[in-house]
């Protein structure tokens, strides 16, 4: 081997390595991102146990219930931008400590609480400090990846968050049997001490600037050494500094489609858990068989989660949405065909544990690399992430049972699956419109025997040329040899 080869290779190699992101100080901070992120979900779900003993002891109606039920998830709707905010002011660190502090506060707070309207903007607070906690974590694991294994590790992080959500309603039981003021107040002190772990832990160091993806990203799987040449096609790394920033978050086609895959997931995990419990209990299955059911699906969704990111690394984010959106499609037509519990209940778990997370796991990456490819911060893309959620869960139950009480449960199951077939067609239509403007900038193919032309960013200047006038010939300023 000569030595312009070695050194050659020595240049993919180092072209290909994440460059501003250290693997040790990957391996350091993803499992305190898992954690962090698995203890907030589990107070997100402790509270399902609790409502029927508030129920009890305030004697509080259904609307009262339902709306304590919904306090959280409105809470993350404000939290998220709050979050968003401070992350890009202050840092992921200082924004993801300052929601522990919050939530450990708040925490301690409901536990001692017996008034139902304190008790309503005390679990508004808690999904406020939410939104501080993955606007931070969310955003600070994102910093950490490297490119070429974003998707793996978002993965991992929002499977860590689905299986905090099995630990929360045994956080609930235990609230139930052994009083809400020690059970929440520990929920408190352990906030405090994530805290301070958070606190160990150095902010994530600035990355070297990296060549934006092509816009033919949605479609091509990780980078490999033929990523280093430039793609005619590809946006600029860093948009125009005359360009206002909401011209760009407008244009931005990737960005918004990737906002709602991750609505119309929650959107969808809303409506299933508050439509099939009740459809599973009708058809005979006990509250043990139920929870059973919920449990499994999580189980399963918390291992799927990371093959999914995987994936979407390896093939590119377009064939994993792809092929969620049609699965889930048919699974969701078929939902309110099963009438014994036992079939309904393993198609609960496969729509649940399989199709959801096929389409919106890779979404969160699209979303980050768009936001990198039209020069805007990650921070953006994250509280978009943060935003969507909210809102797709804010609306999904409540949605789903005014279509069931409209017109039975057929009626928002159906809904659902037509909606996942037009989120379909607007996946393919991205990715076709990314692949004809890549084709448009390559040019067709040159005839056969002529040597292909130059990519567009090697060609040699055109010579500029004084204007027009009259009477006399245009005099080229540059003359080509």
């Amino acid at each position: 081997m000569s030595r312009g080869d070695l050194m050659a290779r020595l240049d993919v190699r180092a072209a290909l390595r994440p460059r501003g992101r250290d693997g040790g100080e990957l391996a350091a901070t993803l499992p305190m991102l898992r954690v962090l992120l698995g203890f907030e979900s589990s107070l997100y779900a402790a509270v399902t146990p609790v409502l029927p003993h508030y129920a009890h002891t305030l004697h509080a109606g259904k609307p009262a219930v339902g709306l304590l039920a919904a306090a959280y998830a409105i809470g993350i709707i404000p939290g998220s931008l709050i979050g968003g905010w401070a992350a890009s002011r202050a840092g992921v660190r200082r924004t993801t400590i300052s929601g522990l502090i919050a939530f450990a506060v708040t925490a301690a707070a409901f536990g001692f609480t017996n008034d139902l309207v304190l008790l309503d903007l005390l679990r508004i607070a808690q999904g406020a400090a939410s939104g501080l906690i993955w606007g931070g974590g969310l955003a600070w694991a994102i910093a950490v990846a490297p490119r070429e294994r974003r998707g793996a590790i978002i993965g991992s992080v929002i499977g860590a968050a689905i299986l905090g959500t099995l630990a929360g309603p045994l956080l609930g039981v235990g609230a139930v049997s052994l009083g809400t003021g020690p059970v929440f107040s520990a929920v408190g002190v352990a906030a405090l001490v994530l805290a301070a772990w958070v606190a160990r832990h150095c902010s994530p160091s600035p990355a070297s600037p990296e060549p934006a993806p092509s816009a033919g990203a949605l479609t091509e799987p990780s980078p490999s050494a033929a990523a280093m040449v430039p793609d005619p096609s590809a946006e600029p790394a860093t948009a125009p500094r005359g360009r206002p920033v909401s011209r760009r978050l407008t244009a931005s086609g990737g960005l918004w489609l990737g906002a709602w895959l991750v609505c119309f997931d929650a959107m969808s995990t809303g409506a299933i858990s508050a439509l099939l419990p009740l459809r599973l209990s009708a058809q005979g299955a006990s509250s043990v068989i139920i929870g059973a059911v919920f449990l499994l699906a999580s189980a399963v969704a918390t291992l799927v989660a990371p093959v999914v990111g995987r994936a979407s690394d390896r093939h590119g984010p377009s064939r994993p949405m792809s092929v969620g959106l049609i699965a889930g499609a048919l699974l969701f037509a078929l939902l309110p065909v099963p009438a014994v519990w036992p079939l309904l209940a393993a198609l609960t778990v496969i729509v649940m544990s399989g199709p959801l997370s096929a389409f919106m796991i890779p979404a969160v990456p699209m979303m980050t690399a768009s936001a990198e490819r039209i020069g805007i911060s990650v921070v953006v893309a994250t509280t978009l992430v943060n935003l969507a959620y909210a809102i797709g869960e804010t609306v999904g139950a409540p949605g789903g049972a005014l279509l069931s009480s409209a017109g039975g449960d057929v009626v928002p199951f159906l809904v659902l699956a037509g909606l996942m077939l037009v989120t379909l067609v607007l996946v393919r239509r991205h990715r076709a419109c990314a692949a004809v403007t890549a084709a448009q900038a390559v040019g067709p193919p040159p005839p056969a025997g002529e040597q292909p032309a130059e990519p567009g960013h090697l060609r040699r200047p055109r010579p500029v040329t004084w204007p027009r006038r009259e009477g006399r010939r245009s005099r080229p300023l540059l003359r080509r040899r």
